[in-house]
C-alpha cells in the first residue's frame, strides 16, 4: 500500500480518457470490498482484498463516491502509508501490483473457494487491467510534457553542434604541419627519413668504399630532387 514512484510525474490535469479509466476502477474497488465482506462472512480472512481495496480508495481520493471513505482512512494511522499527497496517482502502481499478485494466488482457489473468490478474482483482474492502461496513458502524457518544455533538448545539442561546425583537419590548420614532419607536427615518412639521416651523419662513415650510412634525402611527392654533390 505504500505509494511507489511512477518514474515520470504528471504535471498537467487528467485527460478525459484517464478520468474514464478511474471511474471504471471505482466499480472494481467497490466489488473488491463486497468480495472481502463476503469472504469474512463465510469465515475466511480477506487480508489481500483489504489491502487492494484500501489502496484503491487512496488512488480514488478525488472520486465523489469514495471521498468520505478516503477522509476516514486518511485520518487513521493508515493515512501515513499514502504519502504526503494523501494518495492519488502515486498509488496507481501499488494497486496494479497488489491486484495482479492477488489474482495469481486466487487462480488456484477458483474451483473450491466459493463465489466470493470468483467475485474477488474478476474485480481485481479487471482493476489491474484498467490500472495498467491508465499507467500507460499517464506515462505518455508525462513524456509529452517533458518534450514540450524542452528538457530533452540538451541531449541532442552536442551532436547538432558537431554537424553544424565540423572540425578542420590537422593539415588545414598550418601548411607546415603534415606528414612531412615539420616543426611540432606529427612525424611522417619524411620525418623518419630525416631522423635516420641525422643519426647516420653522427655515426660517421662505415668502413668499405667510403659509403655513408643513412645519408639519403627525404623527397616529398611533387618536389624536385636536389643536385648531386661530388
Amino acid at each position: 500500500m505504500l505509494p511507489l514512484a511512477m518514474g515520470v510525474p504528471l504535471a498537467g490535469p487528467l485527460t478525459p480518457e484517464m478520468q474514464t479509466k478511474l471511474r471504471k476502477i471505482r466499480y472494481c474497488v467497490i466489488g473488491i470490498f463486497v468480495a472481502a465482506a463476503g469472504r469474512l462472512a463465510t469465515g475466511d480472512m480477506p487480508f489481500n482484498e483489504l489491502l487492494s481495496g484500501i489502496n484503491g480508495v487512496f488512488l480514488l481520493r478525488d472520486d465523489p463516491w469514495l471521498v468520505a471513505c478516503h477522509s476516514c482512512l486518511a485520518g487513521s494511522p493508515l493515512g501515513q502509508c499514502a504519502g504526503a499527497g494523501g494518495g492519488g496517482l502515486s498509488c496507481l502502481m501499488p494497486f496494479l501490483f497488489l491486484s495482479s499478485f492477488n489474482c495469481i494466488f486466487l487462480v488456484f482457489r477458483l474451483t473450491y473457494g466459493g463465489p466470493f473468490i470468483l467475485v474477488s478474482f474478476c474485480c481485481q483482474s479487471m482493476g489491474a487491467l484498467l490500472a495498467w492502461r491508465l499507467n500507460y496513458l499517464v506515462t505518455l502524457a508525462a513524456v509529452g510534457d517533458l518534450n514540450t518544455t524542452g528538457q530533452g533538448q540538451p541531449l541532442t545539442q552536442p551532436l547538432t553542434a558537431m554537424r553544424m561546425f565540423p572540425q578542420p583537419r590537422l593539415d588545414e590548420l598550418e601548411p607546415g604541419l603534415g606528414r612531412g614532419g615539420g616543426a611540432g607536427g606529427l612525424p611522417g615518412r619524411g620525418g623518419r627519413a630525416q631522423g635516420q639521416g641525422a643519426q647516420g651523419q653522427q655515426g660517421g662513415q662505415q668502413p668499405g668504399g667510403g659509403f655513408t650510412a643513412f645519408s639519403g634525402y627525404a623527397q616529398r611527392l611533387g618536389e624536385e630532387a636536389p643536385a648531386a654533390t661530388t
